[in-house]
């Protein structure tokens, strides 16, 4: 319904424009390649763009300027694509980096690490923190970064995101093991949301469990139910290490220190002995409304009941590395049909705050997944992941940005694998994504 609005909306602005040809109104970019979404990436190429930022056409060079001939026109080597989508971001923390961890530290002692840094981030006066967490907005937008799904604890990065035209949805994160303590939570979180006023347009709240072995079940089959209910998306950590395994099988040893480390143990949790996929489905929180984040240690069979149950999974490979030591099983998330995010996580992580980064990791260790795959995962996929469908495309209707890229040497042959190889550290904006109303206007 949405793409069929967009694309009515391209026909009767691309008559208009016809009709005028006035050329301070549409700008028209050409490449040696411009990969506009999933289909292959097009040689000599084209995209246009009218003032507002929305794409009225993209396509081949000559059949493009056989009907914009008399548009502006930016001839640019290298290589064209829509601005990046980042469906798991920390960006309240993105200005902290803190200490390189080494792979493999285990969830537990993660989380300890993260909380040093969320430490740090409160022993700055406000001045100064909000400094730091606006340097990690422009750091994201910088490394091309459209639109985010940002993941907070204390909406503070919602007012840096505002100023520096990063749109999207942020999730505000619910802890609490016990139902009384996510009461609190989901208290405070209605506290911090209307201090902020106005709300900015442009950016969507939710809110979201954290994970399993930090929210309540009731809390995460009702916060989950209520995004499904609503038609909206939500999001959970899961199958993040395998703390989280033993947790749901048994409660005891390092699965419980696991829950300690977030906050106090609840003695009426009942293990249920199932998988984590398995379990959020028993809860009735397994949907194409929630985004399942990580997944670093999920089986085939729960990837299969992921693909049957149409979740998108956001995947955030250097996070994996430093946690769990190992990425996720992305080949069989392909082969069964899941539909394939990425995310940045935390700057402890991705400190360059880089999907294209986060492609290149995965492309690295999987080399027989074909690159474009991976580029579509860091922009459509994200798009679709978020439902943020103006995003993560060249295509008429949307205002996706425009980013560019150009190789030192000759034009490559596969501009998805180079970019992968070489191209995503130095990505930039010729067109940022549209204002926010028209981000959610469709």
């Amino acid at each position: 319904m949405i793409r069929d609005r967009l694309k009515r909306w391209a026909h009767e602005a691309l008559a208009a424009i016809q009709e005028e040809q006035d050329s301070s109104q549409v700008r028209v970019y050409t490449a040696p390649w411009v990969i506009a979404g999933g289909t292959p990436p097009i040689r000599d190429g084209a995209v246009v763009f009218d003032v507002s930022g929305r794409v009225l056409a993209c396509g081949p060079r000559d059949t493009v300027l056989d009907e914009f001939g008399w548009a502006q026109r930016a001839d640019m080597g290298g290589v064209l694509l829509p601005g990046l989508v980042d469906a798991h971001a920390q960006l309240e923390l993105g200005g902290f980096h803190g200490e390189q961890l080494p792979g493999g530290i285990g969830l537990t002692r993660f989380i300890h690490k993260l909380r040093e840094v969320r430490r740090e981030t409160e022993d700055l006066d406000p001045e100064s923190r909000e400094a730091r967490i606006r340097e990690g907005v422009r750091r994201s937008v910088g490394a091309g970064t459209a639109a985010v799904g940002d993941v907070s604890n204390t909406l503070r990065a919602v007012p840096a995101m505002s100023r520096e035209g990063l749109y999207g949805i942020v999730f505000h994160e619910i802890t609490g093991f016990s139902p009384r303590r996510a009461a609190k939570t989901l208290a405070a979180a209605a506290v911090a949301k209307a201090g902020i006023v106005p709300w900015p347009e442009g950016i969507r709240y939710r809110l979201a469990p954290h994970s399993l072995y930090s929210t309540s079940s009731g809390t995460v089959r009702d916060l989950c139910r209520r995004a499904i209910e609503k038609g909206a998306v939500t999001t959970i950590r899961l199958a993040e290490a395998e703390e989280e395994w033993d947790l749901l099988d048994s409660g005891v040893g390092a699965a419980r220190s696991l829950v300690e480390t977030m906050e106090a143990w609840w003695d009426e949790f009942r293990p249920p002995g199932t998988d984590p996929v398995s379990y959020m489905d028993d809860l009735g929180a397994l949907n194409e409304g929630v985004m399942l984040v990580h997944m670093t240690t999920a089986t085939r069979e729960m990837a299969q009941k992921v693909s049957r149950a149409g979740a998108p999974l956001v995947l955030c490979p250097r996070a994996d590395q430093q946690v769990a030591g190992k990425l996720p099983p992305l080949v069989s998330f392909l082969e069964e049909g899941c539909r394939v995010a990425l995310g940045t996580a935390t700057a402890t992580t991705s400190p360059d705050q880089s999907v294209l980064r986060e492609a290149a990791e995965l492309h690295a260790s999987f080399p027989e997944v074909p690159p474009l795959v991976l580029v579509h995962a860091a922009t459509e996929g994200g798009a679709d992941a978020l439902g943020l469908h103006m995003v993560g495309a060249l295509e008429p209707g949307r205002s996706p940005g425009l980013l560019h890229a150009i190789p030192e040497g000759p034009t490559p042959d596969d501009p998805s694998a180079w970019l992968l190889r070489e191209g995503w550290h130095d990505v930039s904006w010729l067109e940022r994504s549209a204002p926010p109303s028209f981000l959610h206007s469709a």
